[in-house]
C-alpha cells in the first residue's frame, strides 16, 4: 500500500513518521542522531536504518509516494547534498523534499506549513510561511551572536546576574543560591571555573535556565528582568516576520522547552504578541516535526512530486 514518510532529524535522534495514503493507520520509529553538519558516519547510519526500515514495510521502499526530511544544518549547499545522495544511495528513487526544522515544526504545530512558529528551547528562532511558499525568518543564529530568549540566553543571563551581585553591580538575587545548589559552587570563583571550563557545554548552561520558576515564586527582581528582556526579544523576532508576509491574521504557534516549560515567560511573550497582533490566533500544536515532516510529504506527493521548498 503507498505511503509518505517524514523524518525529524535531530542531534541526539531521528523520528520518522510514515502515513498510509488510506490513512488507515500511521506507523513511527526512531533511530540514531541525524547531523550532518557534525557527524557524517552517525548520519549516514541513521539514514541507512531508516530505508532498512522502510524497505521492510508493505510495497518496499517503491511504495514511498513521498519522503521529506526536516533538519538542521541544511542551508549548507554541501550538507544538503550530502543527504540527498545518502537517501537515494539507500535505495529511494521517489519525490524526495529537504527542508529547515523550522518548517517542520511549524507544519507539524499548525498542521499545515503556513502561518508562523515562534521556537525557544535550547536555542531560538522564528519562522513564517506563505501558502505559496513566500517564507522569512528570524534569530537563529547561534548562541555566540544571537539565540535571544532561549534556554542558553536564559542560562548565560541567569549566571550574569549571579556574579553582578556578587560584584555589589546589582542587589543580591535569589538565583545566587540556587546556581550555588545547583552545580555545588562554594563561591562565585566556583561559579565562573564552571562557566568558562572546556567541559561545559551549552547544553549544560541552557540547563540551568530552569532555576527561574523557583526564584520567579521568591519574587526575585533579577528572575523577573530576565523574564522580561526574553519576552521582548521573542516577541521582537515575531515583529520582524510577521508583518512581512502580512501574517498579522493567523496562527502562531509557540514551542520549545523555555516557552512550554516557563508559563511566566509565555504570558508575559503573548501579552506582548496580543498587543501588537490582536488578531493573531495562539492554538495549542497538533503534532511535532514528524508529523510536520509527513505533512510535507503528503504536499509533495500532491503536487506531483515538485519541491517548492
Amino acid at each position: 500500500m503507498p505511503y509518505c514518510v517524514g523524518i525529524d532529524g535531530g542531534g541526539t535522534k531521528t523520528a520518522v513518521e510514515l502515513r498510509w495514503s488510506d490513512y488507515s493507520s500511521n506507523a513511527r520509529a526512531v533511530f540514531g542522531p541525524l547531523n550532518c553538519n557534525s557527524d557524517r558516519p552517525a548520519t549516514a547510519k541513521t539514514l541507512a536504518d531508516t530505508m532498512a526500515w522502510l524497505a521492510a514495510q508493505p510495497g518496499g521502499l517503491a511504495g514511498c509516494d513521498a519522503l521529506c526530511i526536516g533538519s538542521a544544518g541544511i542551508s549548507n549547499p554541501d550538507a544538503y547534498h550530502f543527504l540527498e545522495n545518502t537517501v537515494r544511495a539507500g535505495g529511494y528513487r521517489g519525490p524526495l523534499q529537504i527542508v529547515g526544522d523550522q518548517v517542520t515544526a511549524l507544519a507539524g504545530a499548525l498542521g499545515t506549513p503556513v502561518g508562523t512558529v515562534l521556537i525557544a528551547g535550547t536555542g531560538s528562532i522564528c519562522y513564517a510561511r506563505t501558502a505559496d511558499g513566500h517564507e522569512r525568518r528570524s534569530g537563529g543564529w547561534g548562541h555566540l551572536i544571537d539565540d535571544e530568549g532561549s534556554a542558553y540566553a536564559l542560562g548565560r543571563d541567569i549566571l550574569r546576574a549571579v556574579v553582578r551581585a556578587a560584584d555589589g553591580r546589582a542587589p543580591a538575587t535569589a538565583l545566587t543560591a540556587l546556581v550555588a545548589d545547583r552545580l555545588g559552587a562554594e563561591s562565585v570563583q566556583s561559579v565562573i571555573r564552571f562557566t568558562y571550563a572546556p567541559t561545559t557545554t551549552k547544553k549544560e548552561i541552557a540547563a540551568l535556565a530552569t532555576l527561574l520558576d523557583p526564584a520567579l515564586q521568591q519574587g526575585d527582581a533579577a528572575a523577573h528582568a530576565i523574564v522580561d528582556k526574553a519576552a521582548n526579544e521573542l516577541a521582537a523576532m515575531a515583529a520582524a516576520v510577521i508583518p512581512a508576509l502580512d501574517l498579522q491574521n493567523g496562527a502562531i504557534a509557540l514551542l520549545g522547552s523555555v516557552l512550554v516549560k516557563n508559563r511566566t515567560l509565555r504570558t508575559a511573550l503573548t501579552a506582548r504578541l496580543h498587543a501588537q497582533f490582536p488578531s493573531l490566533s495562539f492554538p495549542a500544536p497538533l503534532g511535532d516535526a514528524a508529523d510536520g515532516a509527513a505533512v510535507m510529504a503528503e504536499i509533495l506527493y500532491k503536487q506531483g512530486g515538485f519541491s517548492y521548498a
